[in-house]
């Protein structure tokens, strides 16, 4: 009796170690790295900025289910969520990505329950460390995108749903938080239903079993689901869809969900897109090659509790993103978790078939190998990774805000060669645009109707961008431009003005990025 109450207190120190530790591997310079902020952060903080002062959106819609932002109507509890961060750290980067280090340091937490129910206290702890640690998640418990609620409410989720199958008093909660669950992003609309079925053939004779208990999970499910599937057919609701441009091409697709278990995504390369991940890393560590066959192995030969369920979830995790793309490592993001578990398993299983002092020193070596790899991650993430590709996540651009913001000049006109048109965002929340005033603009992206007063996004060449005022009837030396270093570099030059540097702004590299000039008449 005492050396079990001994061994669960030595989990429970160990446990609250390896959550301080993810927590400050998602928290610590949460401000400056990624280096920069990118315009669906700053549209997703400045929503739950105009959640807290005027109970409506960005557009003035009252407490929406769905925001509007940049017209992909984006699921609103994570927004929600942003609220309380917002209010108590105020406008800012770090109170806007604040809410994610959060959410991801939850998950390494609900991780080892979840784990410990379906396997051991020995692999919960190493799946939550190796969540903790994980180069996937950790990247998206440091950005403010709302796929990285997805994990942690499924977890939640799945967690009742086993301890439902026991306790059946449990299974109309387990209905709540499945509806709830798809809520979150976009990949839980195709991956919930999906699991969901799933599961109920899965466990079909037990469910019938406990019918009034199902009947009511389906009814609380239902009542919360068929809301969002009649928005999802709507047409703000095949916005994303339409945008991203799911395929129809069956091969293709094929090809796409195959790409989420191969070695270059998974080990290698990771996600091609800056923004979703590390330079020259996959998404989970090279020793994990090692540790995901053993797991993998193990759980198809040993007798494991709720194999099905862990085999239907690496089945299921890749095909919505696989209906749009290839290696999205934002649109899999429900697979860190799963991933963690199933190496952790591994690393347990490897350890066990050895005793004596030739286990303690394969421990040792384990626990070596995860710090150093970890270690390399952590340099490369947090010294190298602002360096490379520096213009992913607009660099400096807050700067650039800041000086113009301060200049005496009533009339800043910004190119539409910095991020498109939708870095247009950035400006009420660099500024703190007081919500009510901002919303009296009536600004609309999907119309181009991008005057805010002092501050316009104009139609630079050599793109045209729609409806939005051109560079060529703005011509005024009364004006500051905000300029894209490169790609507006002649854009100004007429036989009329001639423009005058005000500001270059440079990246961390010291390369030239954005420049504020002024025109002066020839």
């Amino acid at each position: 009796m005492l050396k079990h109450i001994h061994t669960e207190s030595l989990s429970i120190f160990y446990l609250l170690g390896i959550v301080i530790l993810g927590f400050l591997l998602r928290v610590i310079f949460l401000e400056t790295i990624p280096n920069g902020f990118f315009p669906d952060e700053a549209s997703n903080a400045y929503d739950a900025y105009s959640i807290i002062h005027t109970l409506s959106d960005q557009y003035g819609e009252f407490l929406p289910a769905y925001f509007k932002s940049a017209n992909d109507y984006r699921e609103g509890l994570y927004i929600y969520l942003m609220v309380p961060f917002i209010k108590v750290f105020g406008l800012n980067v770090f109170g806007a990505r604040m809410t994610s280090a959060v959410i991801g340091t939850l998950t390494v937490l609900v991780l080892y329950y979840l784990t410990k129910e379906i396997f051991s206290r020995h692999v919960a702890l190493f799946s939550a460390l190796l969540l903790a640690i994980s180069p996937w998640h950790i990247h998206f418990s440091r950005i403010t995108f709302r796929a990285i609620l997805f994990p942690l409410l499924f977890c939640v989720t799945l967690l009742i749903f086993l301890r439902s199958l026991e306790t059946p008093k449990l299974i109309p909660i387990s209905g709540i938080l499945f509806a709830i669950s798809i809520y979150t992003f976009y990949s839980a609309r195709v991956f919930i239903p999906l699991f969901m079925i799933g599961s109920v053939i899965i466990y079909r004779e037990y469910l019938i079993k406990h019918k009034n208990q199902t009947i009511l999970a389906l009814i609380l499910f239902a009542i919360l689901f068929i809301p969002q599937f009649i928005y999802q057919l709507s047409p703000q609701g095949m916005a994303r869809a339409n945008e991203v441009g799911i395929l129809e091409n069956i091969p293709k697709i094929a090809g796409h969900y195959l790409s989420y278990f191969s070695p270059d995504y998974l080990f290698f390369k990771g996600d091609p897109i800056p923004r979703h991940t590390i330079d020259n890393m996959g998404e989970l560590y090279l020793f994990e090659i090692v540790t995901l066959i053993l797991g993998i192995a193990g759980l198809i030969r040993n007798q494991v509790n709720y194999k099905p369920i862990l085999i239907l979830w690496l089945f299921l995790y890749p095909i919505p993103a696989a209906l749009v793309s290839p290696s999205s490592a934002v649109r899999t993001c429900v697979g860190a978790p799963l991933f963690a578990m199933i190496s952790g398993y591994g690393i347990f299983l490897l350890l066990n078939k050895f005793n004596g002092k030739l286990k303690y020193k394969i421990t040792w070596v384990s626990l070596l190998v995860i710090f150093a790899s970890s270690t390399i991650f952590t340099e490369h993430y947090f010294v190298d990774y602002p360096k490379l590709n520096s213009d992913a996540w607009l660099p400096t651009f807050r700067d650039v805000i800041f000086e113009a913001n301060n200049s005496n000049i009533d009339c800043i006109l910004i190119s539409d060669n910095i991020e498109s048109k939708y870095a247009y965002i950035l400006v009420p929340f660099y500024t703190q645009m007081p919500a009510a005033e901002y919303q009296k603009l009536d600004i609309d992206v999907v119309t181009d109707k991008l005057d805010m007063k002092r501050w316009k996004i104009i139609d630079f060449k050599p793109y045209n961008q729609g409806d939005l005022p051109k560079i060529e009837d703005n011509l005024n030396d009364n004006c500051l431009y905000l300029l894209h270093y490169y790609r507006d570099n002649n854009v100004l030059k007429t036989d009329e003005y001639r423009w005058q540097d005000i500001k270059t702004f440079e990246t961390i590299n010291g390369e030239p990025y954005y420049r504020l000039v002024k025109l002066i008449k020839n």
